[in-house]
């Protein structure tokens, strides 16, 4: 997805009605974030912002798809699929709690960019093992691994 403003949801529509959005994010998406931690992808991601009382909005994120990440092996592009649902709490306030669960934002902003909340969804669901299965990570960069544990035991 190279346009982020497609990403941005209209806080005043979603107070009349639930706002319901769909969201491709593709290797454009990822490289836009100037991260590295995740090298591409191919995700679709459903959102419903309903709002609540107390000026509270509930972002409920369906994402299913794969992206690619360094093996922690061998450093080479893996991939990873993943399905998951997620919801967060956006709440207007005029004080900026220090509330992990709740992101406050100012009663003038009339727009919220999901942008970095998806990103940070996605890095929160991956494994904490990223690695390719049994046999498919590179072998030269396996044998350079076993090289520099030799010259260490003084082999």
């Amino acid at each position: 997805m190279s346009n982020k403003d497609s990403l941005i949801v209209n806080l005043r529509d979603a107070q009349r009605a639930d706002a319901s959005m769909h969201f491709r994010l593709d290797n454009d998406f990822f490289e836009s974030l100037g991260q590295e931690e995740i090298l591409g992808g191919n995700l679709e991601v459903d959102l419903v912002v309903h709002y609540g009382s107390a000026d509270t909005f509930t972002f409920k994120y369906l994402f299913q798809g794969r992206v690619s990440v360094p093996c922690d092996r061998c450093l080479q592009p893996v991939e990873i699929p993943l399905k998951f649902q997620e919801s967060l709490q956006v709440a207007y306030d005029t004080e900026d709690n220090d509330n992990g669960d709740l992101a406050i934002i100012p009663f003038s902003q009339l727009t919220y960019d999901t942008a970095m909340d998806m990103f940070e969804l996605i890095m929160l669901n991956l494994p904490l093992q990223r690695v390719h299965p049994l046999g498919g990570c590179d072998a030269d960069m396996l044998s350079r691994f076993s090289i520099e544990k030799d010259s260490e035991d003084g082999e």
